[in-house]
């Protein structure tokens, strides 16, 4: 890879996920930082931890069976039911919440674990049915000469745990710098169940003082990182149960009297975090209680799309833009991540504006290009690519890093003998051997 490149790379890096968060530091003074230590701060963080460790334990509980089951075993329409996991993880929280509040009437903590943990077990989900699927077929069957399915799954589940760990390592960073689910399900009637992440807000809000906003969040700095290094460092465990060139793929487990059990769990599980939910909202767009007529509902959708048609178009213009920037600075970060001996050292750069509550990162990029020089990107909507590059190129270059670490060297040598630049081979080498990779990126 030429050194240029990927200095470029690294300085746009730098600008786009680094600078906002190094301007918003600089505003930290000792008196911020002497406001955390109050035992109402401690007593509010050592809430959060809980929370986020039980969430993540709940999703564990959740995952590591829907993954197996849908990835791995004879289940009745598995095919279908796995990707439809993954749709709870594309509803917002807060309308998962939302739906929940109305329909079963859940309020205080209990809704917050319950919601929480439908938003975050596709996550663990997702990486166990990708760990199951590449296990050796012959380590299986060996297994099962030796003591049949329990066997078996005592044989896998070691390789699946470091994977399926790291999606609740990402459960829990998310839970934790989401106040939003907490607030809700809470603010009616019921005692206050606040969490770490909205102190930072209000202090931010109400307190209208950037410094002390930052220092209020170092300590959920400090705990996403503590969470998010031992993610990296089980991605790359996981990584050992890869695809060998003789792999032979596992058979699919029969499940004989358990099957449709198991297909019961998975439907409800499906049900709870996308069904309701959104058949909710379907019945809530018709007119819900109010039984609306064919014209009310066609009145109402029209001005519904006729009000969100700016809206909508914004969102999806912002969405490509950062996509496609985050796939392209992705693949040249990842491509030096996996191929530099000390790529390694630089992870923690990478995932550091992840780990800064969602609140705080936007408070910087305000901070940092709410200036003369640079009105014109500020007052623009590139600003929300600009921002949302920043936090989020990190997945694109680690699902990069990971898919260049499995590619053979010697096509990049081969093509850089004959002659082609490091662009060149970045275009037509790695990313067109990377397809998949880069579209789960994008």
């Amino acid at each position: 890879m030429s050194r240029p490149l990927v200095l470029l790379a690294a300085a746009l890096f730098a600008l786009l996920g680094l600078a906002p968060l190094a301007v918003m530091s600089a505003r930290v003074t000792p008196e911020d930082l002497s406001a955390l230590f109050t035992a109402s701060s401690a007593l509010l963080l050592g809430r959060t931890v809980l929370y986020g460790l039980g969430v993540a334990a709940l999703a564990l509980l959740v995952g590591v069976p829907f993954g197996f089951l849908t990835a791995r075993t004879d289940l009745p329409l598995a095919a279908v039911l796995r990707p439809l996991g993954v749709v709870p993880l594309f509803l917002p929280p807060m309308m998962l919440a939302m739906v929940w509040t109305a329909v079963a009437d859940m309020r205080g903590a209990p809704a917050a674990y319950f919601v929480s943990t439908l938003s975050t077990f596709p996550l663990v989900a997702v990486f166990s049915a990708r760990a199951f699927e590449r296990i050796d077929g012959r380590l299986e069957d060996a297994a099962r000469l030796v003591g049949g399915t329990r066997a078996v799954l005592r044989a896998t589940l070691p390789l699946v745990l470091p994977p399926a760990l790291c999606g609740a390592c990402l459960a829990f960073v998310f839970t934790i710098n989401d106040f939003s689910v907490p607030d809700y399900v809470s603010w009616l009637g019921l005692p206050k169940f606040s969490v770490y992440a909205d102190s930072i807000y209000a202090t931010w809000r109400i307190d209208a003082s950037p410094g002390r906003a930052v220092a209020m969040a170092l300590p959920l700095v400090a705990l996403t990182l503590l969470m998010l290094l031992p993610a990296l460092a089980l991605r790359r465990r996981g990584a050992l149960a890869s695809v060998a060139p003789d792999f032979r793929s596992p058979t699919p487990i029969a499940l004989g009297p358990w099957r449709w059990p198991a297909f019961l769990f998975c439907i409800t599980v499906l049900a709870l975090g996308a069904f309701v939910p959104l058949g909710r909202l379907g019945w809530e767009a018709g007119g819900g209680p109010k039984g609306w007529s064919t014209g009310e509902r066609a009145a109402a959708f029209s001005m519904a799309l006729e009000r969100s048609r700016g809206d909508v178009r914004n969102s999806v213009v912002s969405a490509l833009a950062t996509a496609s920037a985050c796939v392209v600075l992705g693949l040249v970060l990842g491509h030096a991540l996996a191929r530099s001996r000390r790529g390694r050292r630089f992870e923690p750069l990478l995932v550091l504006p992840l780990a800064v509550p969602a609140v705080l990162f936007g408070i910087g990029i305000i901070v940092l290009w709410n200036r003369d020089a640079t009105a014109a990107l500020y007052d623009s909507n590139a600003l929300v690519s600009v921002l949302l590059t920043g936090r989020f190129v990190v997945f694109a270059a680690l699902i990069s890093a990971g898919a260049v670490a499995s590619l053979d060297p010697s096509l990049e040598d081969a093509a850089r003998m004959a002659g082609a630049g490091p662009v060149s081979r970045l275009a037509r080498i790695v990313a067109p051997a990377l397809r998949s990779s880069l579209a789960g990126g994008f």
